[in-house]
């Protein structure tokens, strides 16, 4: 096998495949006697780094070399960059290392990784989109496609039920991200006439700083007051060495929660054990605000969709082990609820996804071929050149149909005012083309820059953050409005105010082309967005380094 699907995950990740029968299996983390692999980077030394559970075990003691946590940060303008052994790290580059080290877990069961698919968050932008691609080149994959981590849930959960027609809510709660989807599984005819099961998304919401750590976090306060109110002391007055130490604790805490009624945490705070004790009810009413939180998701997303019947609830992402999470979503769905391999689904459908694609296409990209120019057939336009089609294949749009993520437009001149003239809005179905025509705003007008933006905002004229002039300007934050690039037309001499000038926007998973063209000359220009903080792959330090388990 040398296709994978890869859950790309805040604490965890998870790789798989299909096996000769056609079904998803995940490949076993042998090292921690796992089926994850923990998301966490260990900096041993300048050419030597450890992934996984022994890295996680290092915060207590080399707390300042263990990196966790980075997917809250990737494609983020204010992502860290940390540095050890005089080398710098960026958050793609972090990510990388933990690809890196699945790689390596194929490799040593006698397996090689070529095409993979990696999932990422529905709420995940253009920018953290192609950060997470980059991720993956760089640590030697050819990335295929992103899909979204409920519609892959959807999908391998779908994969399993014959000639069904069901409407299903996915509660994704993962270690750092929170999604919330409403699919439809229909039987459609495919382009060939055959009958086949699509995955449509309906309607999706959550946020991409939820999830797992924060639940996490409110236990650590808790734990932290505990040991100050033992101890006489001020949280300012505990050591770092101790919170580190409280830490390490608090995941295990949580994980006995689950099945316990209560948790007991010691830890050494100056030289005295403290033991700490929490029940399962009080760390429910330390979270219950969190659990509130995404459960306002789920009716925002219920009434994005036209509030319609739910057949199935899928729990999925380790944090849906809670019984919290369990208990609030049953009881808003009564009787429609189940677990759906939480640590393990998202991974299982990338790995049913990257199948469907390289089966659709007969030979796989080129290295270092040309970006291929657009199109709408479901392959990213940031990707090397595209394969040819086999003979007879369907599309893959006959078996998942996904949302643009965001809403996408240029920035144009509408009655006198700058907008951004939403051509793509959030909530289309990906792959997506649309074309507008526009016109030049005066005789002999030497040129068009034409700025393309993302936003939150579904409406057809948005305020940009910047003006015509390219200055900064406020935006409502709820918007989330970025600039993700331009591209400059040199006009002719002599063209007439008025001129037609066709701007057109190409979406899908993981990519967006742009282009505009003078209709009256017949010349093009275009774009592909490549946001995110480009790595020199050539020059990364992560090239230098191995990784390891322990």
């Amino acid at each position: 096998m040398s296709t994978y699907g890869i859950d790309l995950g805040t604490t965890y990740s998870c790789i798989a495949a299909l096996d000769r029968n056609g079904n998803p299996e995940v490949i076993r983390n042998q090292t921690d006697a796992s089926d994850t692999l923990a998301s966490a980077v260990f900096f041993e030394s300048a050419d030597n780094v450890i992934v996984g559970n022994s890295a996680k075990d290092m915060v207590e003691t080399d707390g300042d070399r263990v990196v966790q946590f980075v997917k809250r940060e990737i494609g983020k303008a204010d992502g860290q960059v940390y540095e050890f052994d005089g080398k710098t790290y960026t958050p793609v580059e972090i990510s990388a290392l933990i690809l890196k080290r699945l790689k390596q877990m194929v490799e040593e069961q006698g397996g090689t990784v070529d095409n993979v698919v990696i999932t990422c968050p529905a709420y995940f932008g253009l920018e953290e989109r192609n950060a997470t691609r980059q991720a993956g080149e760089l640590a030697g994959m050819n990335v295929l496609n992103l899909i979204n981590e409920p519609t892959a849930a959807a999908l391998s959960y779908c994969a399993r039920q014959f000639q069904e027609e069901k409407t299903i809510l996915v509660y994704d709660l993962g270690g750092g991200t929170f999604d919330v989807t409403i699919v439809k599984m229909s039987m459609v005819l495919n382009s060939e006439g055959n009958e086949v099961q699509r995955v449509s998304v309906v309607a999706t919401g959550g946020n991409d700083l939820l999830g797992g750590k924060d639940w996490d976090d409110k236990l650590f306060d808790h734990i932290l007051q505990a040991c100050c109110d033992e101890n006489a002391l001020t949280p300012d007055e505990i050591d770092p060495e101790t919170r580190q130490a409280i830490r390490s604790r608090v995941e295990t805490a949580k994980k006995k929660l689950t099945n316990a009624e209560s948790a007991k945490v010691k830890v050494s705070v100056n030289g005295a054990m403290t033991t700490v004790t929490i029940t399962r009810e009080e760390f429910e009413a330390l979270t219950a605000d969190k659990v509130a939180q995404t459960m306002t998701y789920v009716e925002d997303v219920l009434g994005k969709a036209g509030n319609i019947e739910i057949d199935t609830v899928l729990l999925v992402g380790g944090s849906t082990f809670m019984p919290m999470i369990r208990s609030a979503v049953e009881a808003r769905f009564p009787g429609k609820v189940q677990l759906e391999d939480p640590d393990r689904a998202v991974a299982k459908g990338a790995a049913i996804y990257a199948s469907m694609l390289v089966d659709e296409y007969n030979a796989e990209p080129e290295s270092g071929s040309a970006p291929a120019s657009g199109g709408g057939d479901g392959i990213p336009f940031n990707s090397p050149a595209k394969p040819k089609k086999a003979a007879g294949p369907t599309d893959i749009g006959d078996y998942v149909e996904d949302q643009a993520p965001r809403s996408f437009g240029p920035g144009v001149m509408s009655s006198g005012e700058y907008v951004i003239d939403n051509l793509i809005k959030m909530g289309d179905i990906m792959p997506v083309s649309v074309t507008e025509t526009y016109y030049t705003v005066a005789d002999n007008q030497e040129r068009i820059v034409l700025r393309v933006f993302e936003s939150m905002n579904i409406g057809q004229h948005v305020p940009p953050c910047v003006n015509n002039q390219d200055e900064e300007q406020p935006t409502d934050p709820a918007d989330k409005v970025k600039k993700l690039g331009e591209l400059e037309m040199l006009l002719p001499e002599g063209m007439s105010k008025g001129s037609p000038i066709e701007v057109t926007f190409v979406l899908d998973a993981s990519g967006i082309l742009v282009k505009a063209l003078n209709v009256n000359s017949n010349e093009a220009v275009e774009i592909t967005i490549r946001m995110g903080s480009d790595v020199d792959k050539e020059n990364s330090a992560v090239n230098e380094i191995s990784v390891s388990a322990e």
